[in-house]
C-alpha cells in the first residue's frame, strides 16, 4: 500500500535585529562623493586621523569656561544652535538649578529656555551641543556646557546642560579610534575560542521565514513617554531619495539605538553660496552614515572648537568609546513642534573630518582627514529592462552602523523604483568582500518578504566578521545584482508518495511530492534518492522537507556545523550554510548515530569501538551525531512542507511495484536557482 503522509505549510519570523556589537572596522580607502558636495573626497589610511601626531588635550582656560561649582540659580544667558539653514542663532536661557550626581560623578545644570520659539517648541531632538553661556559676576560671559538633555511631552522649555569642564576631558586620541579592535577578544568582553552562527543577531534568517518583520513599539523620540524621566535627546536621524515604506522598514533597527529615521531631503547649502560651511560654536554637526543615490545622516550640534578639535552632543551617540566615523557640517531645514519632543530636519552638507570619540558627556573628532568607507554597489533588474536601475553607495565603516547601511541600501534599492508588488519574488546575487580577501557571495531566491530576508542574509557575515572571538575582518566592499519577478514563486507541498518502503541497499527510491503553486493547478515533482550501496540492514527514517524544516533538523542534530574555532573555519561556515538554496526540497536519509565531531571537523560513519575511544578522550568540543545521506533537489518555488517516512533496508527484498503519480513537473519549469541537485553523504 502506498504510504502517503500530508504536510502543512509552517511559518517562522525572521527578525532583522539591530547590531550591539564592540569594537572598531578598519580596511582599505574606497574614494567617493557625497551627492551635496563636488568636491567632497574619502581619505587613503594612509591620510587618516588615526595617521596624525596627538596633540595633547585643550586645557581647561577658566577665563573662556565656568564651573558647575560657579553656577547658582537665577543665573542668566544665552545659548547658540542653528534653527533654518546654516544660520546661529541665539536664545535666552536662566538657570533653575543643579541636579548632581545625574550621571555618576558628573552634575547636570537644569536650565529654562525662552526665544527661537522654544516656548512652543520645547526641547529640539538635534540641538544636542548648542552651546550654553552663563554671565559671570565680572559681566563676562563664559561657556557652561552643551545642551543635552529634555523630557518628552514637557510644557516648558527646560533642558539639562552637560558641563564642557566634562567634555574637554573626552579622549580623541587616533591611535585608540585606529586599534579598537586591535585585541578582539579583549574589546568583545569574551574569552571564548568557539563561534556559532546560531548565536548571532540574525541566526533566525536560517529559518526561512515567510512572515513580514513587524514594526517597533518605539514611538516616541526620547523614549518612554509614559515615563517622564530627564533624559538625553534623542538624534534625529535625517534621510533622503528613501520612501515612506523604507523608513518603516529601517526604522526599528535604527531606533534601537536611539536614531529616528525622518524623511529631510539633500543639503544645497543656499545660505552659504555653496561655499563650506565651517564648524564652530552652534554649528550643524553631522554624522553621515550613508550617502550616495540616497542620505542617512544623525543630525546634532558643534558645541566647541579648538583649534582642529570639535566636541559636541554633549551626550554619548552610542557610548563606545574610541570610533572613526565621518564628521561633516550641515544646514537645517526646519523646526517639527511635535506633543512628545520636536525635532530637527535637516541634511549633512560636507564631511569635514572623523569623529574619534564617543563618551558619555559627548563626542569629539578632528577636523580634516576622513575615515575610510564602504562602497555599495546594486544593479536591479524587472521584467521590463527599461526599468532597470543602478544604485550607487558610501557607507560607514563601523561594527555596528555597517550592518545597517548595509541593510538600509537594500531597502532603498528594492523601492528605487516604486514599492514592490504585493506578491513577488527576488532572486538576488551579492557578493561581500572583506579585507581578508574572502568573498561571501550571498545568492539565493525568496517570496514576498524577500526585502527582510535578502536585508538580513546580507547581515549575517557582516555581523559574523565583526562578533567573533577571533578578529575583526572589516567589509571592504559590497556588489551585485537583484531580480524583481511580478509573482509569488511559492507552492505548498500537499503531500508526498512513497510507492513501497522496503528497499535494498543501492537501490533508487522513488518519491512523488504533489504540490500546488501559488494561484497554480496541482502538480508533481518525481524524485530520485539512491541509497548508499553500504547501508546495513535495518530501519531508517527518510525524510522530505523545505528549506527552513532542514535548517532547524540541523540545528539540533549536528550544532557543529555551525561552529568555528577560526577565522578561517568562521568562513566557511558562513559559505556552507548560506549558499543552501531556499527554492527546493531536501531529501535526507537519517543513518545510525554513528558519527562524531571535532570542532567543526565531521568524521561519520566511524565503527563503535572509535567511536567509543572518541568519545572518552574528554574533549570538551567532541559532539556526537547521527549520520545522514543528503539530496538537495531543486525546484522553480519556494516549496513549504515536509513529510517523513520509515524505510526497511533489507538484502533479500523483493523488488516491489508501485503506482507512479500523474502531472511530473514538466521540464521547462526547470529552476532559475543557484544550486543544482546534489547529494551530500557527508552529512
Amino acid at each position: 500500500m502506498d504510504e502517503i503522509l500530508h504536510s502543512g505549510k509552517t511559518w517562522r519570523s525572521v527578525m532583522v535585529g539591530a547590531f550591539a556589537l564592540l569594537g572598531l572596522i578598519n580596511s582599505t580607502a574606497c574614494a567617493a562623493s557625497h551627492p551635496s558636495s563636488a568636491t567632497q573626497e574619502i581619505s587613503t589610511p594612509e591620510a587618516s586621523a588615526a595617521t596624525r601626531p596627538v596633540a595633547p588635550l585643550p586645557v581647561f582656560d577658566p577665563e573662556k569656561y565656568m564651573r558647575v561649582s560657579e553656577v547658582r540659580p537665577g543665573m542668566t544667558g544665552y545659548g547658540l544652535s542653528v534653527f533654518h539653514g546654516s544660520a546661529i542663532e541665539r536664545f535666552d536661557v536662566t538657570v533653575v538649578s543643579i541636579l548632581h550626581n545625574f550621571n555618576p560623578k558628573f552634575d547636570v545644570v537644569l536650565i529654562s529656555c525662552a526665544g527661537a520659539n522654544l516656548e512652543h517648541t520645547g526641547s529640539i531632538a538635534g540641538m544636542s551641543g548648542s552651546p550654553i553661556f552663563l554671565r559671570d559676576d565680572k559681566g563676562r560671559d563664559r561657556m557652561l556646557g552643551a545642551f543635552a538633555y529634555g523630557w518628552p511631552m514637557a510644557k516648558d522649555p527646560l533642558a539639562g546642560v552637560q558641563p564642557i569642564e566634562y567634555m574637554l576631558g573626552i579622549n580623541d586620541n587616533p591611535a585608540a579610534a585606529s586599534n579598537a579592535g586591535a585585541d578582539s577578544r579583549k574589546a568583545l568582553g569574551t574569552g571564548a575560542k568557539t563561534w556559532s552562527l546560531l548565536e548571532t543577531k540574525l541566526s533566525s534568517i536560517l529559518a526561512a521565514s515567510h512572515a513580514n518583520q513587524s514594526g517597533s513599539s518605539v514611538t516616541h523620540l526620547t523614549g518612554n513617554a509614559q515615563m517622564p524621566n530627564l533624559q538625553p535627546l534623542a538624534t534625529p536621524l535625517m534621510t533622503s531619495g528613501l520612501s515612506a515604506r523604507v523608513l518603516d522598514q529601517i526604522g526599528p533597527q535604527f531606533r534601537e539605538y536611539g536614531l529616528i529615521p525622518m524623511e529631510a531631503g539633500a543639503s544645497s547649502s543656499p545660505e552659504s553660496g555653496n561655499k563650506p560651511i565651517e564648524f564652530e560654536r552652534g554649528s550643524v554637526l553631522a554624522v553621515p552614515l550613508v550617502w550616495g543615490d540616497a542620505d542617512i545622516t544623525a543630525i546634532g550640534t558643534c558645541t566647541e572648537v579648538i583649534d582642529d578639535r570639535v566636541y559636541g552632543f554633549g551626550h554619548a551617540f552610542n557610548n563606545e568609546g574610541p570610533i572613526a566615523l565621518p564628521m561633516a557640517t550641515g544646514t537645517i531645514n526646519g523646526i517639527v513642534a511635535n506633543l512628545t519632543t520636536s525635532f530637527k530636519i535637516g541634511a549633512a552638507d560636507q564631511v569635514r573630518g572623523t569623529l574619534l570619540a564617543d563618551q558619555t558627556v559627548g563626542v569629539a573628532g578632528i577636523i580634516g582627514s576622513k575615515p575610510v568607507t564602504i562602497p555599495v554597489n546594486l544593479k536591479l533588474h524587472y521584467a521590463h529592462p527599461a526599468h532597470d536601475q543602478a544604485f550607487h553607495f558610501q557607507i560607514v565603516q563601523h561594527h555596528m552602523f555597517t550592518p545597517l547601511a548595509a541593510m538600509a541600501t537594500i531597502s532603498i534599492a528594492l523601492n528605487g523604483a516604486g514599492e514592490l508588488p504585493q506578491f513577488h519574488t527576488v532572486n538576488y546575487d551579492l557578493d561581500l568582500t572583506f579585507a581578508n580577501n574572502r568573498v561571501v557571495r550571498v545568492h539565493n531566491t525568496d517570496v514576498n518578504d524577500g526585502l527582510a530576508k535578502i536585508a538580513a542574509q546580507l547581515g549575517v557575515p557582516i555581523e559574523a566578521a565583526n562578533d567573533n572571538p577571533f578578529e575583526r575582518v572589516p567589509l571592504t566592499s559590497i556588489s551585485g545584482s537583484i531580480q524583481v519577478v511580478s509573482e509569488a514563486q511559492e507552492a505548498k507541498v500537499l503531500s508526498v508518495t512513497l510507492p513501497r518502503l522496503k528497499y535494498r541497499p543501492g537501490e533508487t527510491v522513488k518519491l512523488y511530492a504533489n504540490y500546488r503553486p501559488f494561484r497554480g493547478n496541482e502538480a508533481t515533482l518525481p524524485i530520485e534518492f539512491e541509497l548508499p550501496r553500504d547501508l546495513p540492514e535495518g530501519t531508517y527514517p527518510l525524510l522530505v522537507t523545505d528549506f527552513a524544516t532542514y535548517i532547524e533538523a540541523e540545528k539540533t542534530a549536528r550544532p557543529f556545523r555551525f561552529t568555528a574555532e577560526t577565522a578561517s573555519e568562521m568562513f566557511a561556515v558562513l559559505d556552507d550554510i548560506l549558499p543552501l538554496p531556499h527554492n527546493a526540497l531536501y531529501v535526507q536519509l537519517m543513518r545510525q548515530q554513528d558519527g562524531v565531531a571535532i570542532g567543526h571537523t565531521a568524521m561519520p560513519h566511524l565503527p563503535s569501538s572509535r567511536r567509543q575511544v572518541l568519545m572518552q578522550e574528554g574533549i570538551s568540543d567532541t559532539t556526537p551525531f547521527i549520520s545522514s545521506n543528503l539530496k538537495i533537489v531543486p525546484t522553480p518555488f519556494l516549496m513549504t512542507g515536509s513529510a517523513d517516512f520509515q524505510i526497511t533496508i533489507d538484502r533479500q527484498a523483493k523488488v516491489e511495484t508501485g503506482s507512479t503519480p500523474n502531472q511530473p513537473l514538466p521540464r521547462s519549469a526547470a529552476p532559475p536557482g543557484p544550486a543544482p541537485a546534489a547529494s551530500q553523504p557527508g552529512h
